[in-house]
């Protein structure tokens, strides 16, 4: 079997998609990236308000100081919330398409996520050996778990801030995208503007620009793959939670605070370390990517045994 490394075997799901009635997609590219940042920033804006009205009265309270990094951090990754409920209402409600179009199958969810999870540890466990091996980093030991409920917060913040970038970069705008173009071309600019969202991020290069693309990239091929967000929903999740939470490493240059296991960056082999910005713009994490999107493009397609938009979906039900 030939690999489809054109992605055409995914077209199918995005004719069923153009069948929908009444469907209100953009065909003009122009417009469907205007749409897709008008809705970011009101998801920024009400994420930042939510955040700060949430900081402030804690801190009123004196239930929080404002150097409880654990904290800050579980408060941003929560707020994410507010994200998938704009992308659901958006999808639904203004493109009336069925949620079902965004990838969210009802089958398997537990072995894709469980698969997605393995992958993303195993990806982000190499990228950090290869640090390591090279003096990027210094293995600092085991850090004792003083606080294992807000370990566990955390896990939970980071399942739902991977999921819901997932659900907005991939569920809806390529999806949106790939309605009326070709599937690389909905995959690339996902990919493009999910490296342009962390812009702001302390330490952002043109390394981490190149990277958070190939991300990008890895986890979109992965849902046409799959015909699931699940198993992309994951492994954006455990990379983000394995990288700050328990390799103790800085996630697209934000730091995390608890974390099992301490490596430091020593500023040797910048190349592979990434400096301020993390591992994220290392060399080593360009080869672990690229490597991992060759692997996808070669897999045989399973796509159409996992995707659950029927005949009754197109006839306008969820």
């Amino acid at each position: 079997m030939k690999p489809d490394l054109k992605l055409q075997k995914a077209s199918h799901y995005y004719v069923r998609i153009r069948r929908q009635p009444e469907l209100r997609v953009s065909r003009y590219l122009i417009v469907l990236l205007l749409l897709f940042w008008f809705l970011l920033l009101c998801t920024i804006f009400m994420e930042q308000l939510v955040n700060m009205l949430l900081m402030l009265t804690l801190q009123k309270n004196q239930s929080v100081l404002p150097e409880d990094m654990d904290f800050c951090l579980l408060i941003r990754l929560l707020v994410t919330s507010l994200s998938v409920g704009a992308t659901f209402f958006w999808c639904r409600f203004l493109e009336n398409r069925p949620v079902s179009t965004m990838h969210l199958t009802k089958k398997k969810i537990l072995p894709d996520y469980l698969t997605g999870m393995l992958l993303g540890f195993a990806m982000m466990t190499v990228i950090v050996l290869a640090a390591w091996a090279f003096g990027a980093l210094r293995y600092e030991g085991m850090q004792p778990a003083e606080r294992p409920l807000m370990m566990l917060l955390l896990f939970a913040g980071w399942i739902i801030q991977g999921f819901s970038e997932e659900l907005l970069f991939r569920g809806w705008l390529m999806t949106s995208i790939g309605t009326h173009h070709s599937p690389w071309t909905a995959v690339i600019f996902s990919a493009v503007n999910f490296a342009a969202v962390h812009f702001s991020n302390d330490g952002f290069s043109v390394s981490a620009v190149v990277n958070l693309m190939l991300f990008g990239i890895v986890t979109a091929i992965y849902v046409l793959r799959t015909g699931s967000l699940w198993g992309a929903a994951a492994l954006h999740s455990i990379w983000n939670w394995a990288q700050g939470n328990f390799y103790g490493m800085q996630v697209s240059g934000i730091h995390t605070g608890t974390t099992v296991f301490s490596f430091a960056q020593t500023g040797n082999a910048k190349w592979i370390g990434g400096g301020r910005f993390g591992l994220e713009a290392g060399a080593g994490t360009t080869a672990v990517l690229l490597l991992t999107a060759v692997i996808l493009l070669l897999l045989p397609q399973r796509f159409e045994k996992n995707t659950e938009y029927t005949e009754e979906n197109e006839n306008g039900t969820v």
